[in-house]
């Protein structure tokens, strides 16, 4: 039979194991307490990582639809100046087409006008005499009372334009998260 002592002693090694047993779970707590700790900052960085990337990915999209705008501006413009390219381009063929028509037109009409006159003044002397006076009443006249210019050919149309483009109102881009 086990003495008073052994019992003792054997209660005592239950009890420094027991204290032993107590340290190790009070440390594993720390542990466990510390891991927690740390899955709930990793948890907060993340999410606000993920709140930061569906903002940068907002401002993007606000980014894209603007330049988007701004490239239906630009196309419309240049629409504008492909139509008013077309008036010049249209109205530049017939000014060559008409000028190369009324040049050899003049040519005949000068050297015609030539020979009439070559003939009308040696047949009519004295009318040459009177048509230099009327010249020169006639230039005295148009000094003070010019006669009226002839209207224009043409009157410019101007082709459609767009509306000015308004600045974008873009968003601010937020920093990078650290």
């Amino acid at each position: 039979m086990a003495s008073i002592n052994d019992v003792f002693n054997q209660l005592q090694a239950v009890n420094g194991t027991l204290a032993q047993i107590d340290a190790d779970v009070t440390a594993g707590t720390s542990a466990t307490n510390q891991v927690k700790a740390s899955v709930d900052t990793l948890d907060g960085e993340v999410t606000a990582g993920f709140a930061a990337t569906v903002s940068a990915l907002h401002a993007i999209a606000q980014l894209d639809t603007e330049a988007v705008k701004l490239l239906f501006q630009l196309t419309q413009q240049a629409d504008t100046v492909i139509c008013a390219l077309e008036h010049i381009s249209r109205n530049t063929c017939g000014i060559l087409t008409e000028v190369t028509l009324q040049t050899q037109l003049q040519s005949r009409l000068r050297d015609d006008a030539d020979a009439l006159r070559d003939i009308a003044e040696s047949a009519y002397p004295a009318a040459v005499l009177e048509r230099s006076r009327l010249a020169a009443l006639r230039a005295e006249i148009e000094r003070c009372c010019p006669p009226p210019r002839p209207e224009p050919a043409c009157v410019y149309e101007p082709c459609e334009r767009p509306r000015p483009v308004k600045m974008p109102d873009l968003p601010r881009i937020p920093p990078p998260p650290r």
